[in-house]
């Protein structure tokens, strides 16, 4: 035998031994590795889920603004405002050419307990109001609500309803916005 080299006996039994502890410690990390996969598969979907509902709402408030854009840059506008029944105003601009109103609340009481205010429109003075929208008027900055209408309108009419689409005022006007 050469210097510096020692001749290193294995016993059988023992290789046998270390053959069978290996694949056991792979084993062990097989449910670890799928965990990790998992939770990383869960937190893409979280992120992806999250980025898309933020680029819809981005993409909603960019058409919502240019629809508000095209109201108010119509030849003709009318604007109506008035202060509201237990506080704050109403205000909405009528578009008699395209049949739309843009309308927003400022200092509008909060409202809760599944309650929003509804729009109405009326085609006459004398004609029963109809429902066309509504809005909770709860954001940091005023909602401004473009409304498209199936004919000439007289007047709008802001209504506190029950959540939901209601076919019939149930409480008197917070406000009514009359043009022409």
């Amino acid at each position: 035998m050469e210097e510096g080299v020692e001749e290193v006996k294995v016993d059988v039994d023992q290789l046998q031994h270390v053959e069978h502890i290996v694949p056991d410690r792979k084993l062990r990390a097989v449910p670890v590795l799928l965990l990790s996969c998992i939770v990383f598969g869960l937190a893409s979907a979280a992120f992806a889920w999250t980025t898309l509902r933020v680029h819809d709402r981005q993409m909603s408030a960019e058409a919502n603004e240019k629809a508000v854009a095209f109201v108010l840059g119509t030849p003709g506008l009318q604007t109506s405002e008035q202060p509201a029944t237990g506080g704050g105003s109403v205000t909405a601009f009528y578009s008699p050419k395209l049949h739309r109103f843009a309308i927003t609340g400022h200092d509008l009481p909060s409202l809760t307990g599944g309650r929003t205010y509804e729009f109405w429109y009326r085609t006459s003075p004398d004609a029963a109001p109809k429902p066309v929208g509504n809005s909770r008027f709860n954001g940091p900055q005023n909602d401004v609500v473009v409304v498209s209408l199936p004919a000439q309108v007289t007047a709008v009419e802001v209504t506190v309803e029950p959540s939901g689409d209601a076919h019939t005022p149930s409480s008197a006007p917070i406000a009514e916005l009359k043009f022409g």
